[in-house]
């Protein structure tokens, strides 16, 4: 079982990786690009291929 906690950038915990953006990157991002319009992205927001780091790219 994979754990893993949501915090804000600068405390994910010693020896821990931020593997997917949170909800509310998630929600700060949406409202930004509701006025956009065009977008050049390039990759996955999160590691998509593990359900629980999957969000951000949904």
């Amino acid at each position: 079982m994979v754990q893993f906690q949501v915090v804000p950038a600068k405390e994910i915990p010693d020896g821990w990786m931020g593997l997917d953006i949170g909800p509310d990157t998630i929600k700060s991002f949406s409202e930004t690009l509701d006025t956009t319009k065009t977008i050049i992205w390039n990759g996955p927001m999160g590691v998509f291929e593990m359900e629980k780091f999957a969000a951000g790219t949904e």
